[in-house]
């Protein structure tokens, strides 16, 4: 309906803009008429009125009569025209004010309908005078007629007095009278008003099409509500197909990822989370207890690994297909041993695990005795001959001893290989009064103490001189590190540091060295000073070394000069390749190397060549008594020989006495270090 009406609006705009050229054209064409009119005013005849307006009708359409208005807004032919309409005169009033003809209308006479034109009087003195024009509005009406559809009434209506039509398309209507509808506006569909006039146009539906209309609209509506409907239930079956299907694909993976696919049982992965999940939950009990001692007392958890005797042979001698019917046997075999609670896993070929969340203590052993001869009595039934199969068990308490997965598995290895080694089919307990698991279980608590003393930053680095004895003046410092235990006192570095060279920490500790030793050269510009950092085997061995130095160097803006980094013998010559990789990287960077404990192994000379170290550092254990022993002296004065022929430099450590160090010097040693050089200093903590 807006576009309707907007068309309307469009060609009438157009048709009044036309009718004023025409107006004005027409002014030009009998300007001496015009003028002549004005100037005798009362004193036209009719005929010279009639003459004039005889040429306008011809010029111009629809036109009924025409005035001339003064500056006073009154006609001077009004002794021909007739007085004007109320309306009229208000329109001539306003637009005399204004200056403009702003608000167009229809004049409505006893027996007919017009509207007027004003135009500025084109005469030389006709300032602020106007030509009028009044016409027929059959025009009007055409438009309106124009846009009418089948089933609507098309209205010009007066806005300043509701309910009064001016125009209409309705039939029935004769010379325009009014026709006022009963239902006021409320009868239109649609009402539009026309800028800058007292018109609205205005549109009325039939009402069977009104109704029609409201029917179509409703069928449609209820179609477009079930197709809807019927979309959003199909989209809804699809989508939930698809997620079930996904769901299902994921739940599979997530399953596969999870478990052992011949015997369903748990996997590694799956048991290492589920267990380290037990021993964080037991450690915070045990931490907020106000008795942790209970948990040891009273119920606690426990966790078996079993290792089948022998299984490789049933294997090798019945075939691997047997192996797996034993291997899906005795994981059945197991879930219905064990209780409900329990979580059973397939850590490897012919490995179990088993974590029992609640059992009292003193039932652990016999419990696994049990399971042992469970074990045993596992038999396939299509085995002509009875086979049976034994297993080793290793038994461990879950108490607040315990802080990861890795010391479960450590612990339980080391109890298993104990069962084995006292001739399989038995049932070991961690922890007992076994020389080789009490041992262990102290690497453990030490261990302990190192994940911790790294995680609260309780390691220390200390520094001692390498000086130079051939007068040369130097400043070089081996870094050290010490640790803190829980109270507060220091650990000597022999105490910590083979447990975490045996159980994998020395990596982290490698590179917690490594990072505080250069941010404490970046906090201290003004140090000349070069250092001699340690690296350890599974260091040195990792190919991810390279890049994580080279960025430590890059956040805390180092020297590659200052930095030499030590790897002993032993450690280098086993990880031979990697070492190499790393040696001529770091060497490239700018860095240097000494290699430490030189002596100690059983190829040194012959590694030597291959290794592009800088320094030989000669193992402490030819330099302590060298004032003493002869061999021992004899051996240093070789490896200064084979360091002067290879263009390397040597450092004896361990010098202990001024008496140790003429000799060194007397044998041409480049650098020494020992607490008769330089006693081990503080350098670097953590503030907290």
């Amino acid at each position: 309906m807006d576009s309707v009406t907007d068309r309307i609006l469009s060609d009438y705009q157009e048709y009044f803009t036309h009718l004023r050229l025409e107006i004005d054209l027409f002014q030009q064409k009998q300007l001496n008429a015009i003028e002549n009119l004005e100037e005798k005013g009362i004193e036209v005849s009719k005929e010279e009125y009639m003459q004039v307006l005889t040429s306008l009708k011809n010029d111009i359409d629809n036109t009924r009569l025409f005035a001339l208005i003064d500056q006073n807004g009154q006609g001077s032919l009004k002794h021909i025209t007739g007085n004007f309409l109320p309306d009229c005169e208000n329109e001539i009033a306003t637009t005399i004010v204004d200056g403009v003809q702003e608000k167009l209308f229809l004049h409505r006479s006893k027996s007919s309908i017009h509207f007027d034109l004003l135009q500025p009087l084109a005469t030389s003195s006709g300032e602020n005078s106007f030509f009028f024009v009044a016409f027929n509005p059959d025009i009007l009406t055409d438009i309106l007629t124009k846009y009418q559809l089948p089933h609507q009434q098309l209205f010009l209506m007066r806005s300043d007095l509701p309910g009064e039509i001016e125009l209409s398309t309705e039939k029935g209507e004769s010379n325009y009278n009014e026709l006022i509808l009963g239902e006021g506006l409320n009868s239109f569909n649609f009402v539009k008003p026309i800028p800058h006039t007292l018109w609205q146009l205005a549109i009325r539906q039939s009402p069977e099409y009104s109704n029609d209309l409201y029917r179509q609209g409703l069928i449609k509506a209820i179609l477009i509500w079930g197709l809807l409907t019927l979309f959003i239930y199909l989209f809804y079956r699809q989508k939930k197909h698809s997620l079930q299907k996904q769901l299902k694909v994921e739940q599979t993976l997530v399953y596969v990822d999870n478990h052992d696919q011949l015997t369903g049982l748990a996997n590694r992965v799956n048991f290492d989370r589920q267990l380290s999940e037990y021993i964080e939950a037991n450690r915070l009990l045990a931490h907020n207890s106000i008795n942790a001692n209970t948990l040891v007392n009273d119920q606690v958890g426990v966790v078996m690994h079993i290792d089948l005797d022998k299984f490789q042979v049933i294997n090798n001698s019945l075939s691997y297909a047997i192996g797996d019917k034993f291997l899906h046997q005795i994981s059945i075999g197991l879930k219905n041993f064990l209780p409900d609670n329990a979580i059973v896993s397939r850590l490897g070929n012919d490995e179990f695990a088993v974590l029992l969340p609640v059992m009292l203590f003193s039932e652990a052993k016999d419990y696994a005795h049990e399971l042992r001869l469970e074990i045993q009595g596992i038999r396939i039934p299509e085995l002509e001959k009875d086979t049976n199969i034994t297993a080793s068990i290793g038994v461990i308490i879950l108490d607040h001893s315990i802080f990861d997965a890795q010391q479960v598995y450590s612990s339980l290895g080391q109890a298993v290989r104990l069962a084995k080694e006292k001739g399989r089919n038995r049932v070991q307990v961690y922890q007992s009064d076994d020389e080789q698991l009490v041992l262990h279980a102290k690497e453990m608590e030490v261990l302990h103490d190192v994940a911790e003393g790294l995680k609260e930053n309780r390691l220390l680095l200390y520094r001692q001189e390498i000086k130079s004895l051939k007068n040369i003046h130097s400043s070089h410092y081996e870094v050290l590190v010490r640790m803190k235990n829980a109270q507060g006192a220091l650990v000597p570095p022999n105490h910590f540091i083979p447990a975490a060279e045996k159980y994998g920490l020395i990596r982290q500790i490698d590179q917690w060295v490594i990072e505080h030793t250069f941010k404490m050269l970046a906090s201290q510009p003004d140090d000349n000073k070069t250092y001699s950092i340690n690296l350890s085997g599974v260091t040195i061995a990792d190919r991810d070394i390279y890049s994580q130095v080279i960025k430590l160097f890059e956040q805390y803006q180092v020297s590659a000069k200052r930095i030499c980094f030590e790897v002993t013998e032993t450690s280098a010559i086993s990880h031979i390749d990697s070492a190499l990789y790393f040696i001529h990287k770091m060497k490239d960077f700018g860095c240097s190397f000494s290699l430490d404990d030189f002596g100690s192994g059983l190829s040194s000379f012959s590694y030597l060549q291959k290794l592009p170290v800088d320094i030989i550092k000669i193992d402490g254990v030819f330099v302590r008594d060298i004032d003493t022993n002869p061999v021992n002296r004899v051996f240093v004065e070789n490896i200064k020989r084979t360091a002067d022929a290879m263009n390397k430099k040597t450092i004896a450590e361990f010098v202990e006495n001024s008496v140790i160090e003429e000799i060194l010097i007397e044998i041409g040693i480049d650098y020494g270090q020992g607490y008769n050089i330089h006693k081990p200093e503080l350098w670097y903590e953590v503030t907290q």
